[in-house]
């Protein structure tokens, strides 16, 4: 069910066909046992279901696997907003500071965050990280673009129902 947040609705219609969700379906990314939702051209990000979660496709070019490390996985329960409303340069910061985590800093966490930077509402629905000190840990992490908006897909959450617990599928109006 759409939650009519989107403008823009050209620019945000799903870009992906079913080539793509099947090379996404087999490409390690998630678990053998993760079912993608077939390609509809109706489907939009703000959509908000009760058995499908909405993803962009830009973490997965960062690196990213499925199930999501804790930390990135504590940012979104604390901040209540979903994965698809998440701009890449929220997405390349949160990716960095889990991997400086995991690699000398394992008491980092999502609570810390507030020390340089402060969560920030763009555009319709988008969010995105805005320094709050001089020397931000992570600068310039990348430019947002408008192509992230469009590509983007859907997952059964049934195959994972302990791991969903406390997150949300809703997009967060900055309301």
């Amino acid at each position: 069910m759409p939650q009519n947040l989107l403008q823009y609705l050209e620019k945000e219609g799903c870009a992906f066909d079913s080539a793509y969700l099947s090379a996404l379906q087999t490409s390690g990314i998630f678990p053998n046992d993760t079912i993608l939702r077939p390609y509809d051209r109706e489907l939009r990000l703000d959509m908000s279901s009760t058995e499908w979660l909405c993803f962009n496709a830009f973490p997965f070019t960062l690196g990213l696997r499925f199930p999501f490390s804790d930390f990135i996985t504590d940012f979104f329960r604390i901040t209540g907003h979903s994965f698809s409303q998440t701009m890449p340069m929220l997405w390349h910061v949160l990716v960095v500071l889990d991997r400086i985590k995991n690699a000398h800093i394992p008491e980092l966490s999502v609570n810390d965050l507030p020390i340089a930077y402060q969560l920030r509402s763009h555009g319709s629905s988008g969010f995105l990280f805005y320094s709050t000190s001089h020397d931000p840990p992570i600068l310039r992490a990348t430019r947002n673009g408008e192509e992230w908006k469009s590509k983007f897909f859907f997952f059964c959450k049934k195959k994972f129902s302990p791991w969903w617990s406390g997150l949300s599928g809703e997009v967060v109006n900055k309301g």
